[in-house]
């Protein structure tokens, strides 16, 4: 049960993160709310691991650690957080949908996708397409949405770098060293430009949004993500992208004032196909293998 635990941990909490991250931007600026998030989750992280008695990871694994963790929890999330001031959080959430597509794609050499691989990837890029229509709601910038439509390939790639060269550290050690190491560099370049706010105020729901995406979004889903990359193979791994719209548009919806259309629906119930078709063809190789 302990790696569905951890798919519904990724796909709940990240789904709920596009929404905090609404509203934390409302005062934040996106340097200044990742230097924030990723510092506090960092320091918490490693006090869990040394609670938790975990090996740091060794010093040679330390580069792809670093350079794994700069790229997931920090660029990749700065833009795409840039991106939600322009483009409403549910599209934003459905334009990354594509995760497990890219995922499995990077992995064609030595995991040949099967037929039934093949209608996943189809049915995720058709749901993405039909909720991306401009009859879907919510006006849509094109290019904040082309750049974050491309996130998730840098976040793919270096998922796929820290599976394949990081071999040593604990689960909470490994996560912590990525996000202290992310949250020093944002507040390096948010403290050089003065940018951590965009009008020196935060309001409460701000502070409560950037606390739910420290907790939630980094400490638990971040860790539940690299225990998932660790047990399933990538492509099933990253395939919580395909719930996370629809988490994230119908509390858009319920919560943001954001469009709900029957267009949205219909791309949504798409969308829950193909993750229903990747999870059922995981299931079968496992059982296989076994």
């Amino acid at each position: 049960m302990l790696p569905w635990l951890a798919f519904a941990a990724c796909s709940l909490i990240w789904g709920s993160t596009w929404l905090a991250h609404k509203w934390a931007l409302v005062d934040f600026t996106p340097l200044g709310l990742a230097a924030v998030r990723f510092l506090a989750a960092g320091v918490i992280c490693i006090v869990i691991a040394r609670l938790r008695s975990e090996r740091f990871v060794e010093r040679r694994h330390l580069p792809s650690l670093l350079l794994s963790g700069v790229i997931m929890a920090g660029v990749a999330n700065v833009v795409t957080a840039w991106t939600l001031l322009y483009i409403p959080s549910g599209v934003g959430a459905v334009l990354q949908a594509p995760i497990p597509i890219w995922m499995a794609l990077m992995t064609l050499r030595s995991e040949p996708l099967p037929a039934a691989g093949w209608v996943a990837v189809l049915l995720g890029f058709l749901g993405v397409a039909i909720v991306s229509r401009p009859d879907a709601g919510g006006g849509i910038d094109p290019v904040p949405a082309l750049i974050c439509a491309a996130m998730p390939v840098a976040w793919c790639w270096a998922s796929l770098h820290q599976v394949r060269h990081v071999r040593s550290g604990g689960l909470y050690a490994n996560a912590g060293v990525q996000m202290l190491a992310s949250g020093v560099l944002g507040v390096s370049l948010a403290g050089s430009v003065g940018e951590f706010t965009h009008s020196g105020e935060v309001g409460e729901r701000a502070w409560l949004a950037a606390l739910y995406l420290v907790i939630g979004g980094s400490v638990i889903a971040f860790a539940s993500y690299q225990y998932l990359a660790r047990v399933w193979h990538p492509a099933r791994a990253g395939s919580f992208a395909y719930v996370n719209p629809v988490i994230a548009v119908l509390l858009g919806w319920a919560l943001g004032a954001e469009a709900l259309t029957p267009t949205l629906i219909a791309g949504m119930a798409v969308i829950l196909s193909a993750v229903a078709v990747l999870q059922w063809r995981g299931r079968r190789a496992a059982q296989g293998a076994s």
